[in-house]
């Protein structure tokens, strides 16, 4: 073997250590990075303030974790039931009901409340909903449509399993926002709206930026010491051979 194939097979193991080193530094950066971005948004949701009036269904998105203000009227018939929501021990449903904006067009859906299922599933509570126009605040957030199901998604009647504002565009014919918002002003309905905080992960951030960051240093570590362990090695044979 060739001096010069000995020095690339020796100096190879420690260029790889090093680029691991900086690749794992450079991924902790970015998962601070996007752990930053998203208390920013904690921030700006948690400000308290006069909630951004929303007039128009096709650009809401732009709004998600935020607080807003709505104006429209309720389509009370076609309020839905989303099954199996527990609050304290006690099965309940969530009420959504689509509210059709005073101004630009469309529906939104609002997820008004939390209330107790009765003794017979066959029975719904009744939902006191006024008609005219009303204005609501709340927080705009995505729906959760994540999870395993046995059926084909088409909800049926007025108990669903999941909110799907996708579904809620083809039963009512209209323009559907994507968002559905969590009401937070009374309405004096009986609903209960307690919601809790949203996590975004930022914690989760925090703690894949910390792996990362060990990564890094194992790498290095790993490199010092046969680093060193190659030097003393190199110094005994200098010395035997003076």
């Amino acid at each position: 073997m060739s001096s010069s194939r000995s020095r690339i097979l020796f100096v190879l193991p420690y260029v790889a250590g090093i680029l691991m080193c900086v690749l794992c530094v450079r991924l902790g950066f970015w998962q601070l990075h996007r752990a930053a971005y998203k208390e920013s948004i904690q921030v700006q949701r948690d400000a308290s303030g006069v909630p951004f009036a929303v007039k128009s269904a096709k650009a809401i998105d732009q709004w998600q974790w935020r607080r807003v203000r709505l104006s429209g009227t309720w389509l009370a018939d076609q309020t839905v039931f989303l099954d199996n929501r527990v609050r304290e021990s006690q099965p309940g449903y969530h009420v959504l009901t689509p509210l059709r904006l005073t101004e630009g067009g469309g529906v939104v859906i609002v997820n008004r409340g939390w209330v107790a299922a009765g003794l017979h599933r066959e029975i719904l509570p009744s939902i006191p909903t006024p008609a005219g126009v009303i204005e609501l605040t709340g927080l705009l957030l995505s729906p959760d449509l994540k999870g395993f199901r046995l059926d084909d998604g088409r909800e049926a009647g007025p108990i669903w399993q999941r909110a799907d504002p996708a579904h809620f565009a083809s039963r009512l014919g209209v323009p559907v926002a994507p968002l559905i918002l969590f009401q937070e002003s009374d309405s004096k309905d009986g609903l209960q709206r307690d919601w809790p905080r949203p996590d975004l992960g930022v914690s989760m951030h925090k703690a894949y930026a910390l792996q990362w960051f060990v990564f890094a240093a194992t790498a290095l570590g790993l490199c010092g010491f046969f680093a060193r362990r190659h030097w003393r090695r190199w110094r005994h044979r200098s010395t035997q051979i003076s």
